[in-house]
């Protein structure tokens, strides 16, 4: 555990900051293209560690500007000068002091002032630095301070730009973020590794479902899917769950079965043919209870028939430890869990599992069925989108890495493809689908990213499958930064970028800086609190011992 916090923490910081800085580089580069002020550029978050000072700004000095700070001594020093412009356009100094609390707020806001470190000051100029390259303690992500980004009072202002300007400073965050998948996947692709391949074979298929109403049959062979090979199990999910309520079109070769073939033999033939048939994979598939005699076949199945699909499946997940049980379905006796391994006493309460580890918590499913043959992991028989179990056959292991010809055109369309399952992702959660694809936390924050870059980094995997599981899994979040960071989101880009709409619609008319800075910051607020909220639970289900594989 704590080997998979330490990494968990270093990996956190190499997936997900590069993505945060590029981000925030975006924003620069544009602002900077259309003639934004910016103050600081900050890697991290406050408090700030230090910073380095670029920028030659002049300001011009006279016998009227008063300095309080030694003039001998000035250079190298971080000041804030008040000015004025002079008839000349240039700005002159009133007063020179040394950065005081507030001042970077009044600058951020387009106050007349400067801040900035002195490179020179000879004659009548003073020569300012006054972009900071700042490095800050919290070292998750990084940001980009403005001139005036909600006001059009200030010079060099963003909020003194035309709209279509500081549309596309506010959104080049997310075209980077955007951006990035389309460079990062086919660079995953033509990385040489080694993969597990096969052949994708029918093992059932359930009554009623979008397969057997296509006539599939156990024994069959998929070999592509809307024109996508399919040779890994991972394969076929993709490309059905990024057609969920669309007709699919699948290319199989029909399993003929052997009645001859012995226990080591394959039990179906294939003649090499192939045909293609459509059908529509669901948002919704049903899930049944299994009891012991079922009456509504659309809610239940049977624990017999059950079985056929799901051989872990049972009546009951949970046994008591208790003196004279009674129901030996629920309950097992002080005596016999003593003997389990791990052993259990009176009073605990144990969830049936494949191998039991947790003593007092679980039994392993081979003591429990032992107990009683009609307990199980599980009590449910799920379907999945298409309604077919799939095993692998014939597997094997390749090491190939594509060519560039090959890769972009494929990882672009791995990255379209994780648009897709985002999208049906999120419909899945507001539908309140039960679909096995999306199984697992709905949403997950820093902490729940930390622990998976952790599981990752100590994986037993080699050196290779992590950088490409790390890499997929950086392109996946930088899509994840971009698609939320668009949304009309109060305090994110989205947000802002909605309010410049807002004034298109009111024809040039500003909602004033005051209330669109108290909505960002009551945006803001909620934001941090959805945070800390999916943050929590994050920590319970990494103290529940749950893993993301």
């Amino acid at each position: 555990m704590p080997e998979t916090v330490f990494f968990g923490v270093v990996t956190f910081l190499l997936v997900l900051g590069p993505l945060i800085i590029l981000h925030e580089l975006g924003h620069l580069w544009t602002a900077r293209l259309f003639g934004v002020k910016t103050l600081e550029f900050g890697f991290g978050y406050p408090p700030r560690a230090g910073g380095i000072w670029s920028g030659k700004t002049p300001v011009q000095v006279d016998g009227q500007t008063l300095f309080e700070v030694d003039r001998n001594s000035i250079v190298g020093t971080v000041v804030a000068v008040r000015s004025v412009r002079g008839g000349d356009g240039n700005p002159t100094a009133v007063s020179v002091r040394k950065r005081g609390k507030g001042d970077d707020a009044e600058a951020s806001e387009g106050g007349m002032i400067t801040i900035g470190k002195v490179k020179s000051f000879a004659d009548d100029q003073l020569v300012i630095a006054d972009m900071l390259w700042s490095f800050n303690w919290l070292p998750v992500g990084g940001f980009v301070r403005m001139v005036g980004e909600e006001s059009s009072a200030a010079s060099g202002s963003l909020g003194s730009k035309p709209r279509w300007q500081r549309i596309v400073v506010m959104g080049s965050g997310a075209f980077v973020n955007l951006l990035i998948p389309f460079i990062l996947l086919p660079i995953v692709l033509m990385w040489p590794s080694e993969r597990v391949a096969g052949d994708v074979t029918i093992a059932t298929v359930f009554p009623g479902s979008p397969a057997a109403g296509a006539g599939v049959r156990p024994g069959d062979r998929i070999v592509k899917v809307d024109g996508r090979e399919i040779t890994r199990i991972a394969d076929l999910q993709q490309a059905v769950t990024i057609k969920l309520g669309a007709e699919s079109t699948w290319e199989i070769e029909r399993g003929v079965p052997n009645p001859f073939a012995r226990p080591a033999e394959p039990q179906f033939q294939y003649t090499g043919n192939t045909e293609k048939i459509t059908l529509i994979p669901r948002w919704k598939p049903p899930s049944r209870l299994v009891v012991a005699v079922a009456s509504d076949p659309e809610t239940e199945m049977s624990l017999s028939q059950a079985r056929v699909y799901d051989d872990r499946v049972g009546l009951s997940t949970l046994v008591k430890v208790v003196e004279n049980p009674i129901d030996t379905l629920r309950e097992i006796s002080v005596a016999a869990a003593a003997l389990l391994t791990p052993s259990a006493t009176r009073g605990d309460l144990l969830r049936v599992v494949m191998v039991a580890d947790e003593p007092g918590k679980e039994i392993s499913l081979a003591d429990a069925r032992a107990h009683d043959s009609s307990l199980g992991v599980v009590a449910t028989i799920q379907e999945g989108a298409t309604g077919v179990q799939i095993s692998t056959e014939n597997q094997r292991t390749v090491s190939d890495g594509m060519n560039p010809l090959q890769a972009f055109p494929r990882g672009w369309q791995q990255a379209i493809d994780t648009v897709v399952l985002t999208r049906n992702a999120i419909t899945t959660s507001l539908i309140g689908s039960s679909n096995p694809q999306f199984d697992g936390p709905s949403t997950v924050g820093p902490v729940g990213i930390g622990h998976l870059t952790g599981e990752i980094a100590v994986a037993d995997a080699g050196i290779d499958a992590k950088i490409i599981t790390f890499a997929t899994l950086a392109a996946t979040l930088s899509l994840s930064l971009a698609i939320l960071n668009i949304l009309p989101i109060p305090a994110l880009d989205g947000g802002r970028i909605f309010f410049v709409f807002v004034e298109i619609v009111r024809r040039g008319k500003r909602i004033s800086p005051e209330r669109e800075g108290l909505v960002h910051l009551i945006g803001f607020a909620i934001l941090i609190g959805f945070i800390v909220v999916v943050s929590v639970q994050d920590v319970a289900r990494i103290v529940r011992g749950e893993s993301f594989f």
